[in-house]
């Protein structure tokens, strides 16, 4: 199975990576997915462990937002782990469902 990326370009799917520098070394970065300008999805949100609690995705994330409105996103949804939800949920995510994973040792 081809990466979610390349299915998304092979769709067409207006993908945009962002990534923001501290000392010329990128620490946070994350894509943002657009389906016909008006539906915005936040993926791939990662930040450097040793920088993390600092704010850092939050103001990227800011930023982000701030681009998918301007290209005219009306929705913008996510997921996230329990660990990130509260980070989200300050941002004015809100949760629609939770997936519970399963796993099973063979």
């Amino acid at each position: 199975m081809p990466p979610p990326h390349e299915n998304a370009l092979k769709r067409n799917i207006n993908l945009r990576h962002f990534s923001l520098y501290k000392q010329e070394k990128p620490i946070v970065s994350i894509t943002l997915s657009m389906h016909d300008n008006t539906i915005a999805r936040i993926d791939d949100v990662g930040t450097l462990p040793e920088l993390q609690g600092k704010g850092y995705a939050s103001a990227l994330m800011r930023y982000v937002l701030f681009e998918a409105k301007k290209s005219g996103a009306r929705h913008c949804f996510l997921e996230s782990s329990d660990s990130g939800l509260g980070v989200y949920q300050k941002l004015g995510f809100e949760i629609l469902f939770k997936n519970n994973i399963y796993s099973r040792e063979r």
